[in-house]
């Protein structure tokens, strides 16, 4: 298209009120990200633009940033360094979006001009009327594609089996680690009717499985039954078969909450509570609640539901962390043996309460000690995987493969973050639900046979 200033701009303007503008949407980070670019991308096609299939044809190119930990931040940067080529040759225009626009916006207007415009955080469902007011030649004049409202838009994920719907934004617990309150700012829950026309949108999309995101689900109107009873409602969506809860902070609220896996069959036998520490002493350094007790009867209760595995998460290297509190880690892994177990070394974030802590880990002590509980789970995990094979599971066919090989997920495991089962060449159905049978495993993911 015309690129407006140039010679032949009156020109280029006639031809945008008779063709729609483009857009296209690099989504960075965590799945929260992925549900507010599917924001970004409705509140554009609310504007008429049309969403394309790679970012070198479009005329909007738009970056959702992550900044949580110093390597989203390298590659946030680095994705704009090289989307600024892509501009340099289609005369594009590079927006930025998100956590890393909110943290260092000063940061991008000095040193990286080849960005057009950028805004923040909780501006996504705005993005059409924002670029909009700041482009407005790339905008038709008439908007009247769209007049069955929001929940008629096109989701950004038709070609998934799952869709990521937002449940809330921002947190209020003030971990002293955790830049998200500053990014994001403090909790604030959506709506239930947005929440349920989110899913009813994704499903009617093709989307056979929910994934519940948030900083803190559990925070939820600060009401266990009140989210209980909003999963019950998720679950009464037509074509809906699969919910997943995930970011369940573990509190007492979460272990109320684990009654609703035994009640509602539509929620994925999956439990993700990020404990991040299980010493007392570090909890209380970290500003975090928990103690050992309390996180085994937590896993010991999720462990009562049928099929279902752990994910949850450490951080190692934290000030004032001591030889002894690695210990009390390498034994609880050994004790509650969660299938799947992430791992951070730590670093400080600036603005965080951490960054003002005598920093008295070193990294390459931190990353040792990572790799001390790692080699622990990747035992625990291997026996994990033997105690497996042969056994049939529900899964969700994710992908399927120009040479007819596929790979499945079974429902213990979350898209995008936990392992898959790849299987041989064969007839499959992208997005059908039924059984996969184990036959091998790597370090992580496994082969297996479909079984329908």
């Amino acid at each position: 298209m015309t690129v407006p200033g140039t010679t032949s701009e009156k020109q280029g303007n006639e031809f945008l009120q008779k063709t729609a503008s483009t857009f296209y949407v690099t989504t960075l980070g965590c799945p929260k990200n992925i549900a507010d670019s599917r924001s970004i991308s409705q509140s554009l096609m609310e504007e008429g633009l049309e969403l394309v299939e790679q970012a070198e044809t479009s005329d909007f190119h738009i970056i959702n940033t992550c900044t949580f930990i110093q390597s989203a931040t390298e590659e946030t940067i680095e994705t704009i360094l090289d989307s600024a080529k892509i501009k340099k040759q289609n005369g594009q225009k590079l927006v930025v979006v998100g956590c890393f626009a909110q943290r260092y916006p000063d940061a991008i207007s000095e040193e990286l001009p080849e960005v057009d415009y950028f805004f923040g955080t909780g501006k996504y469902d705005k993005a059409g009327s924002i670029l909009k007011t700041k482009f407005p030649e790339y905008f038709p004049g008439d908007v009247n594609a769209n007049l069955l409202g929001r929940d008629a838009i096109p989701q950004t994920q038709t070609d998934k089996a799952f869709a990521y719907v937002k449940i809330s934004d921002g947190c209020n617990r003030g971990c002293h680690f955790c830049i998200i309150p500053s990014l994001r700012g403090n909790f604030r829950e959506n709506s239930r009717e947005q929440i349920l026309n989110d899913t009813r949108a994704a499903v009617q999309s093709g989307a056979k499985e929910i994934c519940l995101v948030s900083q803190d689900t559990v925070f939820y109107q600060k009401n266990t039954e009140a989210l209980i009873q909003l999963l019950e409602d998720i679950s009464t969506v037509e074509d809906l078969q699969i919910l997943r809860l995930l970011y369940l902070y573990p509190d007492k609220k979460t272990f109320r909450l684990l009654d609703a896996y035994k009640s509602n069959p539509k929620i994925a036998p999956y439990f993700e509570s990020p404990v991040q520490h299980v010493s007392e002493k570090m909890l209380k350094k970290m500003n975090r609640s928990g103690s050992p007790t309390f996180f085994r009867e937590l896993f010991a209760k999720a462990r009562q539901v049928t099929g279902l595995e752990i994910r949850t998460s450490l951080i190692l290297g934290y000030p004032g962390e001591t030889a002894e509190d690695v210990d009390t880690i390498l034994q609880f892994v050994e004790d509650v043996r969660p299938e799947k177990l992430a791992l951070f070394r730590f670093s400080p974030q600036e603005g965080t309460h951490a960054e003002t802590i005598s920093q008295d880990v070193s990294a390459k002590e931190a990353a040792r000690r990572v790799n001390l509980v790692r080699d622990l789970h990747l035992k625990i995990l291997k026996e994990i995987h033997l105690e497996r094979v042969g056994k049939e599971y529900t899964a969700i066919l994710d992908e399927v493969a120009e040479d007819g090989s596929a790979i499945a997920r079974r429902l213990q495991d979350a898209p995008e973050i936990d392992e898959v089962v790849y299987l041989k060449p064969g007839a499959y159905q992208k997005g059908a639900i039924g059984k996969v049978r184990i036959d091998s495993f790597a370090e992580y993911d496994m082969e297996g046979t479909w079984l329908g």
